[in-house]
C-alpha cells in the first residue's frame, strides 16, 4: 500500500528530531552551566524539542538549515526561562541589596567580604543567596543573547565556526569584530572573568578562588560586563 504525503512527511519530521536531539541536548547542557541548581536540564530539554519541531517546518526554506535550528532551539529554551521571571523586579532589587551589602562591608572591614558575610548581611542563608547570585548573572546573559538574536545568531555562535556561505561569514565576521572592540573596552578584571565564563566554561565558585574574591563579587563583575558588551553592541 502506498504511503500518503501526509505520512511520509511526519516520518521525515521524526528523523529530523531524532537527528538533532543531540544538538538540543548539547545547548540544553550549555545554557545549563550559567543557571541555579534548581533549574531541570530536562526541562530545557523538553522546551528545546518544542523549539526543534516548530523550527523543522521551515527548514526547507533556510540557507544554513543548522544555524537556523541553533537558534530557534535557543530561543525556545529562553523564552521558557524568561517565563520563571529572570530579570525581574524582584531581581534587580536583590541584586541593588547585594551591591550595597558589597560596598557597606567592604567599608567596614576593609577588605572584600566573603558570601557567608554577605549572606548574613541580608539576613538569608547561603544557598538562597547562591541562587540568586546565578539568576542575576543569567539575566546579564539573556539581555546579551537579545542582541544577537536581532541579528539571527547568538553570541556563542559568534564566538564559534562553522561551514557558512559568504554571506553568513561576512556577518558572522563583522559582528566578532565588534564583539572585539566592546571586549578591549572592558577593564582588565573584567576581561578575565568574561574569559574565563565563556572560553574556559568555568563555573563562578572556580573564578572566584582563581581571583581570590567571594562568588557574589565574581556575580557583580561578571553582570557589569555584560551590561557594558550590551550597550556597545546595541549602540546605546
Amino acid at each position: 500500500m502506498k504511503e500518503s504525503p501526509y505520512t511520509y512527511r511526519e516520518k521525515e519530521k521524526e528523523e529530523l528530531i531524532l537527528k538533532y536531539l543531540p544538538l538540543v541536548k548539547s545547548i540544553a547542557f550549555s545554557i545549563k552551566r550559567h543557571l541555579p541548581p534548581t533549574i531541570d536540564v530536562r526541562d530545557l530539554i523538553g522546551h528545546g524539542i518544542i523549539g526543534l519541531i516548530k523550527a523543522i517546518e521551515k527548514l526547507d526554506t533556510q540557507k544554513n538549515p543548522e544555524s537556523y535550528l541553533r537558534i530557534r532551539i535557543r530561543g525556545a529554551i529562553y523564552d521558557y526561562l524568561r517565563s520563571l521571571d529572570f530579570g525581574s523586579r524582584r531581581i534587580r532589587e536583590k541584586e541593588r541589596r547585594i551591591k550595597k551589602a558589597l560596598s557597606d562591608l567592604s567599608d567596614r572591614l576593609g577588605r572584600e567580604p566573603s558570601d557567608e558575610e554577605i549572606a548574613d548581611y541580608l539576613g538569608e542563608d547561603l544557598e538562597t543567596l547562591r541562587q540568586d547570585l546565578s539568576r542575576i548573572s543569567f539575566s546579564y546573559i539573556l539581555n546579551l543573547e537579545d542582541v544577537f538574536t536581532e541579528e539571527r545568531r547568538s553570541y556563542e555562535e559568534v564566538l564559534g565556526s562553522g561551514n557558512e556561505d559568504v554571506e553568513d561569514e561576512i556577518i558572522r565576521k563583522d559582528t566578532l569584530e565588534r564583539l572585539r572592540k566592546a571586549v578591549e573596552k572592558l577593564d582588565d578584571r573584567e576581561k578575565l572573568v568574561i574569559q574565563l565564563v565563556f572560553y574556559e566554561e568555568l563555573p563562578l565558585k572556580d573564578i572566584a578562588q582563581i581571583l581570590g574574591c567571594s562568588i557574589s563579587r565574581v556575580s557583580q563583575i561578571k553582570g557589569e560586563a555584560l551590561e557594558k558588551l550590551r550597550r556597545f553592541l546595541s549602540g546605546t
